[in-house]
């Protein structure tokens, strides 16, 4: 059986990036995000570990997020600097502004990515979620995780290789 304050509480971060990777909007992320810790909380007592309560909380994160993302039925804009808070250290005014215009063209980049691929990229590589995990949160296969992690990482290395060499 887990602790819901050690081991759940924890995630709440992680289930509002992956909301708001879906979502493209603040309160609606938060709404999913209380929204999947409540249906944690009830089915804390069965569930055997955090690992567990992680994949089922990413799972109910995503299917919310999606479901939310349809009733709406409207175009959200583009994520972009402002919404997600990426801490800087201490930094000259001069990297500070190169690493935020490198930041800007990540994320165009990475929202012009297919749906699967974004929250594949966003789970492995800035959550640091295992493949199984993803898989499991996703409803997918570990292979076809890969499959679109390896085709979103290319497709931002082409991105970034064009603009290069246009000169941007």
């Amino acid at each position: 059986m887990i602790n819901f304050n050690k081991d759940v509480m924890p995630l709440k971060n992680k289930f509002y990036r992956l909301a708001l990777r879906v979502l493209h909007n603040h309160e609606e992320a938060q709404d999913v995000t209380q929204e999947t810790l409540i249906r944690l909380w009830r089915r804390s007592e069965t569930l055997a570990n955090a690992d567990e309560a992680e994949a089922l909380g990413l799972t109910i994160c995503h299917n919310l997020a999606i479901d939310t993302y349809r009733r709406e039925g409207r175009d959200h804009d583009n994520l972009d600097d402002d919404q997600i808070n990426l801490a800087d250290t201490a930094l000259s005014p001069l990297e500070t502004i190169s690493r935020n215009q490198q930041r800007q063209l990540l994320l165009k980049q990475i929202n012009t990515l297919p749906d699967r691929q974004k929250y594949v990229l966003q789970l492995r590589d800035i959550e640091g979620l295992s493949y199984k995990k993803i898989a499991d949160a996703l409803n997918m296969s570990e292979e076809q995780v890969k499959i679109n992690l390896f085709r979103a990482r290319q497709a931002l290395k082409n991105s970034f290789k064009n603009k290069e060499r246009d000169g941007l």
